[in-house]
């Protein structure tokens, strides 16, 4: 003992080396495990029974009575007089041993109670109550520790033993209610009336340390209303526990009370109990003070947030229940928070509330009052709340101390104003309440831009260059300058946020309503960029760069907003086609807008974030309004071409190419209508990409211009991307017009891969993934000859000898040009109409699979194509299921055998499949359990002959032996459900033959004796035919199973 003492002791002083450490951890587990180490345990606490005058140190105790808890559930014979000891220790040395060997002590204490009879628990539990007459404190903690063990399932011992405990509890728990209740109800000074001998001896205890005492009461009853699933508990019971949370603000008490709230599906009989609970919580709410500490703070936040997450429809249904005075405490207190994560976590209680309210109007019948109206005031004051402290959000985050982790990308006032916009988000969803806002908004807004143009007075031009400008700043205007221009940014994203939910609006009759309202806005708005692109803060000289960057950051912000009520403007060009006034306001403000946007589009602004602004602005405006506007005849239109056609841009490391695309996707828009103008547009500005791929020879042979050549290839092939992808939506024609204009360069394209394949994989991959673009978006117009030359290039460039050198050879695991390939062979084989083509290079995907990509993964786990890969796989089985099975409606109607083709490629693809269930990626586990199920219901993969025949077996084995290993608990229910669906399709099969097959494996005789296998197959070798009690026996049989391979293995 003295040489163990000394080995804990070194192993637990930080100033022992790692290596001298890792011996004794060696040495220690050694004496741990070994068979015998239990007898020399009890043999030394039997010792120190004996010879109490030298206590052990406490990490001996712990650890021997680790070495008792190794083996104690297997010492059946000697569990009583190893209670007998523990139990000595724990009453004889309470006082002097540390609280972390009191808990193991009344841990293995329990322990030993759960494998006793029941005579026996119940002699155990006089026993806890005697101790609570007499010691009360050690009495409540040895039952603290009964209850959270005796109500909980544990694999040390079987489903039919735990319930058997849960009932037991249940049996005792009007007795320790009542213990409970009578020791949470004793007041620290004297009780009035009669007491009973068992009263005058918990009062005797309570003056010697009350407060002790009272914390563990309702640390108990804490845990007994976790472990119950019902609440026995006495009305009176309740009142007494929120009486004594108002008086002490006790975090225990709290405790109790949030068991008590977080009780969601109870039987009627107890649901007073759950209704006095909620009426007592806004009794609570209401009296909060200043005074609390945080962690009481957030014990009540998250009490009011399941309160809100778990009962809000009861609260409603409860008669007189004071569902305002709870939203008005839950308001005064959300505003009243110190901390960030309170207020963020307030602000969440919010939006729960908010979006009850919006599912319960959009179900609601109509002569029902709506909600909204029934809470707009609270909603009303929530909203206007939300938009000052937005506007001042630098004051309110730097007011709030900071108690949560930021991202790297944000600051505690980014944080804070997103946090608030995205509740007022959801509260401007709600019809009635977004023109409210929006009018609140417009009130916040109009000071603030008045502010913002007054800056232009600290501006002052050189006496020397007229032609110079430069802000004159000091400390205070520099402060000054900052909060206005903080303030102004916080009320623009804020707009930007919610403008399309305040503005677009499926009732006309509200549109018109409020039609005057939003115009002033627009107005508002419009002539705010006129003024900033008049005043251009952005090129006068300002000593703070601070202040620069806010300036230039609150000139982004205009131009959001103003790209945000584009939309609206769109939708009223529509709305007022029939009222020519309303209709030429509209078009005059639209064209207003491109007037003062395109002269920005300059290549001597291709450094201006002001003239990405505008890009971004046009190029949203000119799609939704092209069709009622004739753009194409505006003169700064038709100058803004002209400019982009003669613009001389050279591609290096310091250009800003961004602008230049940004204006050839506005002018692509624009002049798409046209054939032969969109020819003539795109052939110049494709020209330099046109060059180099008239010549691959010289991309890789002009080292000097090397960079040069490679950087113009990826930024033309990302601009042809993106040009094909904004078509996405559009008609048809459009689509021609683009194609026929770019058709040469497809096929320039498509001859130029060859050349590039694995000598550059940026280029190769920008390559791949605008081939996969066109391919998806042109398909309709690119004919089946150009299609089919397309397949064979890039088939022959990633052929299965190719693909398989690249995979092995390589040291990195990340291959983004095959996985682009990979995305291209599903878009490829997931294409209905395209039986032919699919079917001429089906069997060289399969083999491509089978042959290189599966054996790579196998190889590799850690590849990037796996995602792609399965994806793949499930398209090409749910796309081309006939390829396998040739039947049709008649055979399955005749009830013929269903013929089978291309079988071994069926069972190889079904084998990859397969063999990620056993790997550790969760998330492609979940994802092939998911395309499992769907071929099974789409195309019936679970009834088939061959899927029966030669992998049923092995694929339930499987996803059995997972559940069994406890390896993938987060798919639990997606694998429980899927071994449902296998054996409930299989007429050939089913549970209890399946799991007597099981247990016969080999593998697992040598871990279950013959005995612990019957068992499992009497007791749960049974057909269940739905999913509830399916799932139900499952369970128990995995828990059992555990439970006996532990016995076993011990």
């Amino acid at each position: 003992m003295e040489e163990l003492t000394k080995a804990l002791v070194d192993y637990y002083d930080p100033r022992t080396d790692l290596t001298h450490k890792q011996h004794l951890h060696e040495q220690l587990n050694k004496f741990l495990i070994d068979k015998n180490s239990w007898q020399i345990a009890l043999t030394t606490f039997q010792q120190q029974q004996q010879n109490q005058s030298n206590v052990m140190p406490p990490l001996l105790i712990y650890f021997l009575l680790q070495v008792l808890e190794h083996s104690i559930r297997h010492r059946y014979g000697d569990q009583q007089q190893i209670r007998q000891i523990l139990l000595w220790f724990f009453l004889h040395l309470f006082e002097s041993l540390p609280v972390y060997v009191r808990s193991k002590l009344c841990l293995l204490i329990v322990q030993i109670v759960r494998c006793d009879n029941q005579w026996s628990i119940d002699e155990y539990f006089q026993t806890c109550y005697h101790l609570i007459e007499t010691q009360t404190l050690i009495g409540l903690l040895l039952l603290t520790t009964t209850i959270e063990e005796l109500g909980q399932i544990n694999e040390d011992c079987t489903i039919k033993r735990c319930n058997q405990l849960k009932t037991t509890l249940n049996q005792h728990a009007p007795h320790i209610i009542h213990i409970i209740h009578v020791l949470l109800k004793k007041d620290n000074n004297q009780m009035k009336g009669n007491y009973s001998k068992f009263q005058i001896l918990i009062e005797f205890q309570l003056n010697l340390d009350p407060l002790l005492i009272k914390q563990q009461t309702l640390i108990c009853l804490d845990r007994f209303i976790n472990r119950l699933s019902i609440l026995p508990l006495p009305s009176e019971l309740i009142d007494d526990l929120f009486q004594y949370t108002s008086s002490t603000w006790s975090i225990d008490a709290l405790n109790c009370i949030h068991e008590l709230i977080l009780k969601q599906h109870i039987p009627r009989q107890y649901e007073t109990i759950l209704y006095s609970s909620l009426r007592h919580v806004i009794q609570l709410l209401l009296i909060l003070n200043q005074n609390l500490t945080n962690i009481i703070i957030n014990k009540i936040t998250e009490i009011l947030h399941s309160l809100f997450s778990l009962h809000l429809k009861r609260c409603e249904s409860i008669e007189n229940y004071p569902m305002f005075e709870l939203l008005s405490g839950v308001y005064k207190f959300t505003f009243q928070q110190v901390t960030q994560d309170g207020f963020y976590a307030c602000l969440d209680i919010w939006s729960i509330f908010i979006d009850y309210i919006k599912t319960k109007d959009e179900n609601r019948l109509l002569n029902k009052e709506s909600s909204f109206e029934k809470y707009s005031q609270i909603l009303r004051s929530l909203s206007q709340e939300l938009l000052q402290r937005i506007h001042t959000a630098q004051t309110m985050a730097e007011n709030l101390e900071e108690t949560t982790d930021l991202n790297d990308s944000e600051t505690a006032t980014d944080r804070y104003r997103r946090e608030c916009i995205d509740v007022l988000s959801k509260l401007a969803d709600i019809p009635n309440l977004s023109s409210h806002i929006l009018h609140s908004l417009i009130s916040l807004l109009q000071p603030d831009i008045e502010k913002y143009k007054s800056i232009q007075k600290l501006i002052q031009t050189s006496p020397n260059d007229p032609s110079r400008q430069q802000f004159i700043l000091n400390n205070d205007s520099i402060h000054a300058c900052s909060q206005i221009l903080n303030s102004f940014s916080n009320l623009l994203h804020a707009f930007s946020s919610i403008a399309s939910t305040c503005l677009l609006d499926d009732d006309n009759n509200q549109q018109q309503n409020y039609f005057q309202t939003r115009l002033t806005l627009v107005h508002q708005f419009i002539q705010l960029i006129t003024y900033i692109i008049h005043a251009r803060f952005d090129l006068v000289e300002c000593s703070s760069k601070k202040i620069h960057n806010e300036l230039i950051h609150a000139q982004t912000r205009s131009f959001e907003c103003v790209t945000n009520l584009i939309p609206w403007l769109s939708q009223m060009l529509v709305l007022y086609n029939s009222n020519q006034d309303n209709r030429r306001m509209i078009q005059e403000l639209i064209t207003h807008i491109i007037d003062t946007c395109t002269p920005l589009i300059d290549i001597n602004n291709f450094d201006k974030s002001i003239a990405i602004s505008a890009g971004t602005l046009l190029s949203s405006i000119v799609p939704l309004t092209r069709q009622n506007l004739p753009i194409d005849q505006m003169n700064s239109i038709k100058h803004l071409i002209h400019r982009v056609l003669t613009w001389n841009i050279v591609i290096n490391s310091k250009t800003n190419f961004q602008l230049y695309k940004l204006s050839i996707k506005i002018i692509s828009f624009i002049i798409l209508t046209d054939q032969q103008s969109t020819e003539q547009f795109f052939r110049q500005i494709f020209q330099p990409l046109d060059t180099l791929l008239k010549e691959p020879a010289n991309f890789f042979n002009h080292q000097q211009d090397q960079y040069l050549i490679r950087h113009s290839f990826l930024e033309y092939t990302k601009l042809l991307s993106e040009l094909i992808e904004s078509l996405r939506t559009e008609n048809n024609k459009l689509r021609q017009n683009l194609f026929l204009s770019v058709q040469y360069l497809i096929v320039n394209l498509n001859r130029f891969l060859p050349f590039i394949i694995n000598r550059d994989t940026e280029c190769e991959t920008a390559l791949i993934s605008l081939l996969l673009i066109i391919f998806e978006i042109f398909r309709t117009q690119m004919g089946t000859d150009l299609i089919n030359t397309i397949l064979q290039t890039t088939f022959s460039a990633f052929n299965i000898e190719n693909v398989q050198n690249v995979l092995r050879e390589s040291k990195k695991n990340d291959h983004p040009a095959i996985s682009r390939f990979l995305e291209f062979l599903s878009l490829l084989v997931n294409e209905p109409g395209n039986s032919k083509l699919t079917q001429q290079f089906l069997p060289t995907i399969i083999e491509l699979c089978t042959n290189a990509l599966y054996p790579a993964i196998r190889e590799n786990c850690a590849l990037d194509i796996r995602e792609n890969y399965y994806k793949l796989v499930y398209n090409l089985l749910v796309n081309n299921w006939r390829y396998f099975f040739k039947g049709n409606v008649l055979t399955t109607l005749n009830g013929e055998i269903e013929t089978t083709a291309n079988e071994q490629s069926f069972i190889q693809l079904m084998e990859s499949i397969a063999w990620s269930f056993s790997q550790a990626d969760i998330e492609q586990f979940r994802a092939n359990l998911t395309s499992c199920n769907e071929l099974q219901l789409k195309c019936g993969l679970y009834t088939k002959l061959i899927f029966r025949q030669q992998m049923s077996q092995a694929l339930l084995s499987l996803l059995l032996s997972v559940l069994l290993a406890r390896s993938h608990e987060l798919c639990r229910d997606d694998i429980i459900s899927t071994l449902f669906y296998i054996l409930t399709n299989d007429n050939t099969n089913n549970f209890a033959y399946f799991i007597h097959n099981y247990l016969d494996q080999s593998n697992i005789q040598t871990i279950l004796n013959d005995k612990h296998k019957r068992l499992l197959t009497e007791t749960y070798g049974r057909n269940e035919m739905d999913l509830p009690s399916f799932t139900q026996n499952l369970n128990d049989f995995i828990h059992d199973y555990r439970h006996y391979t532990t016995t076993n293995s011990s």
